[in-house]
């Protein structure tokens, strides 16, 4: 019998949990909360001062939550762009804790997905499968940037947060 990692263990469970929460709901991407939460957040770091850097990081893990359940519902109901999904799904936590340049090069230019044989490109910006990556790839930006601005103060840092949810938004509408 083949033993299986404490990572991998851990990310099946995760998975199998979030499956698990998402069959009693109708429609498992609450989109008004995320837009809510990623507004909210844009309007602190606007003010290029943060008070609670671990508060909005928290707002990003709970923007991170809605995507994943949306992306688990749209792999349900399109099996063609489940293997896409999963693999935002699985990798939600470990691309919290890139670098910057590593979730840009990784996620944002599709270097992972292109590695496990998904074709990101053949995707624009306006396709839904976009829309659903996005909702996980660009929180988790966000968190990388707020961790690092919490270690050096740099407003450029929170310019970026902005930045990241204010084109999330823009997809995440899309959804509805």
């Amino acid at each position: 019998m083949a033993l299986i990692s404490k990572a991998n263990f851990a990310s099946t469970l995760i998975i199998l949990i979030l499956t698990l929460g998402t069959i009693s709901y109708a429609n498992a991407m609450d989109v008004d909360t995320f837009l809510k939460t990623a507004k909210k957040t844009m309007k602190a770091v606007k003010k290029n001062k943060v008070r609670n850097v671990d508060d909005l990081i928290a707002q990003q893990k709970e923007l991170i939550r809605i995507g994943i359940e949306g992306c688990l519902e749209f792999a349900e109901k399109n099996p063609a762009d489940a293997k896409m999904m999963h693999l935002i799904v699985l990798n939600s936590l470990k691309m919290q804790n890139l670098s910057l340049e590593q979730i840009e090069a990784e996620w944002h230019a599709g270097g992972y997905l292109r590695a496990h044989g998904i074709d990101i490109d053949k995707f624009t910006q306006a396709d839904v499968q976009v829309n659903y990556y996005d909702s996980i790839v660009h929180p988790a930006t966000a968190i990388i940037a707020l961790n690092e601005y919490k270690k050096s103060q740099d407003p450029a840092l929170l310019e970026q947060v902005h930045d990241e949810l204010a084109e999330v938004v823009h997809h995440v509408e899309g959804l509805r």
